[in-house]
């Protein structure tokens, strides 16, 4: 079946502020507040930069080895995970928090907008690898936020005594009644029952809120080699404990002064 598309200008969707359009159109005012625009070349600038930095990739490629203890990686992930190793290896993240059940449907695009990069970059960098990587934010305690899902303008939201970071918060029977009800209105569509059984499969009683959602993203995307990774981690933030140090000691992040 052949299909027929049409492209228009950003600005002319209505879905996106002046400001987004403004650093899409390269405006002038807007220059002195980023490094880099959205292109091929910009990106092979960043490549050079970030040859620079040396993370620990052993540390990142041990802790998420240890993260999917008891999920099978298919080869594509697996091919991603052992690349990291490399210093020819970047990421391309997108971060968002664990909505319960996914949340909001920008949490699926955004997900989808770095594998499409990934391998799009994978085919024009071809002295690099590029691997797709899911960064979830578990530790935001705002269960307000994350704790309800919108389906066709029924709200669904999780009613717990919970309190703290949402993603160490525990699967509970009141969530569980939430799955069971959402049944019922998509149950009628044509992967509804799949996705019903899917939710039951990750989301089960116990189960901290971030591990579900790893399982659940992951069956979604591991086809795409996406990697998920949970910040949440003593061994990761161990890392970062020089630059929080720096930080107390020198202030050096607030360097700008707002007037």
């Amino acid at each position: 079946m052949k299909v027929n598309s049409s492209y228009i200008p950003f600005q002319e969707t209505g879905y996106f502020s002046k400001i987004v359009t403004d650093y899409l159109n390269n405006e002038k005012q807007l220059q002195p507040f980023y490094t880099y625009q959205p292109n091929l070349e910009s990106v092979k600038k960043a490549i050079e930069v970030r040859k620079n930095f040396k993370p620990n990739r052993v540390v990142l490629v041990n802790e998420l080895r240890k993260q999917y203890e008891g999920i099978t990686l298919n080869e594509k992930q697996e091919l991603n995970l052992n690349s990291l190793l490399k210093e020819n290896t970047f990421t391309v993240t997108t971060a968002h928090q664990p909505n319960i059940f996914t949340g909001p449907l920008y949490f699926i695009y955004k997900i989808l907008h770095v594998i499409k990069i990934a391998d799009e970059w994978n085919t024009v960098f071809t002295d690099c690898h590029f691997v797709p990587v899911f960064f979830m934010g578990s530790e935001d305690a705002d269960l307000e936020e994350l704790g309800y899902i919108n389906i066709e303008g029924v709200k669904y939201v999780w009613e717990t005594s919970q309190t703290g970071a949402v993603g160490r918060m525990k699967v509970d029977k009141k969530l569980l009644t939430l799955i069971d009800k959402m049944s019922g209105q998509i149950g009628i569509y044509t992967h509804g029952n799949e996705f019903i059984q899917l939710l039951k499969l990750c989301f089960t009683e116990g189960k901290t809120i971030q591990q579900a959602t790893l399982e659940f993203v992951n069956i979604l995307f591991q086809r795409f080699g996406l990697l998920i990774l949970i910040p949440d981690n003593k061994n990761l933030k161990e890392e970062f404990k020089a630059i929080i140090l720096k930080e107390f000691e020198h202030n050096f992040s607030n360097k700008v002064k707002i007037l």
